[in-house]
């Protein structure tokens, strides 16, 4: 089965590759912001607007990858599309100040390829230092390049890769959401586990001492952006959150590769209540459980389904196994 999967490692430009993303950046966002402001005022209805016509009228955009700026058009007739189906709001311009930047490009005739560890990226002639962590199969089909605050560098990689379905164990579980746990099965098997006790402990301990610096900065007159004790301290607790997502990412893929490797039939818990829960796990965190045993399971050629059970249920997993066993007889 071929499939698109990506893969996400950090990269570690030096200081003229990093100014070459920082300006590809700006001059993406440049064009986005153009032909959304020339659509919202109407005169993209007189002129074909695009970033081809654009660079005629700002020659600096010539410096830039031609394809990072047509990615940019793209995703804003995405975004248009999601507006007036409803699926989402109006298209908003895009800013510097925000934390993530990035822009997209395309492999065209071998423009995008990894040569040990480094990466090359058209109108780039330079190599950038990538960390593979993980071997990347299959063909490069584009490379979104990302950076935090144009501090930290990533390179998302997506390819185009033929998945195998994984053997067939004959076996099914039901499946309901744990506030604690995140989810509880009907079988007895042994499944990935998180303690994020320390790190929670930590992060309640650096945001007091946050709400401190805030203090003192306030009764010095000092705005927070420009009191430096508060911004170091501002960016200790945001690197413990960001730390916390990734480990319950990491724990969330473990999880559901675990589960899909054992079990042919997964029947999941339909609509879960999320209401009064104190636990570490969210709707979010199930929400993205759901996504990745959603596109696993299709991959590797294992059956979903989703049951509704009554929350009187002491057990709602088990009650999940006897309804998915009888729906398959």
């Amino acid at each position: 089965m071929s499939v698109l999967k990506g893969y996400k490692f950090r990269i570690y430009p030096d200081e003229k590759q990093k100014k070459f993303f920082i300006e590809t950046f700006g001059c993406v966002r440049f064009t986005y912001n153009h032909l959304l402001m020339a659509r919202h005022t109407g005169t993209a209805r007189n002129t074909t607007l695009t970033p081809a016509s654009l660079k005629k009228e700002y020659p600096f955009l010539k410096k830039t990858d031609s394809l990072a700026l047509a990615n940019a058009q793209r995703n804003l007739e995405r975004a248009f599309r999601n507006y007036f189906s409803g699926r989402a709001g109006y298209p908003k311009l895009k800013t510097k100040k925000s934390t993530w930047q990035s822009y997209t490009t395309n492999n065209q005739q071998h423009t995008v390829y990894l040569e040990g560890e480094y990466l090359k990226v058209p109108k780039l002639k330079s190599l950038v230092p990538i960390h593979l962590h993980r071997e990347v199969r299959g063909t490069i089909k584009s490379v979104t390049i990302s950076a935090k605050r144009n501090r930290e560098f990533y390179a998302s990689i997506l390819c185009v890769e033929e998945v195998e379905e994984l053997p067939k164990t004959n076996d099914l579980v039901g499946i309901s959401y744990c506030p604690e746990n995140l989810i509880q099965i009907s079988a007895k098997k042994e499944l990935p586990q998180i303690d994020q006790s320390h790190l929670v402990k930590q992060l309640g301990k650096e945001q007091k001492k946050l709400q401190l610096r805030a203090k003192v900065a306030k009764k010095r007159k000092v705005r927070l952006i420009h009191a430096k004790n508060y911004q170091k301290q501002k960016e200790r607790v945001l690197k413990l959150r960001a730390t916390k997502l990734d480990q319950k990412r990491n724990f969330i893929d473990q999880l559901t590769i675990n589960l899909v490797r054992d079990f042919d039939y997964l029947f999941i818990e339909s609509k879960p209540k999320f209401k009064n829960e104190t636990g570490e796990f969210s709707e979010a965190d199930w929400q993205q459980f759901i996504q990745r045993i959603q596109y696993k399971g299709r991959w590797y050629g294992k059956e979903i389904r989703y049951i509704e059970v009554k929350e009187l249920k002491n057990e709602k997993c088990k009650e999940i196994e006897r309804l998915g066993r009888a729906q398959l007889t």
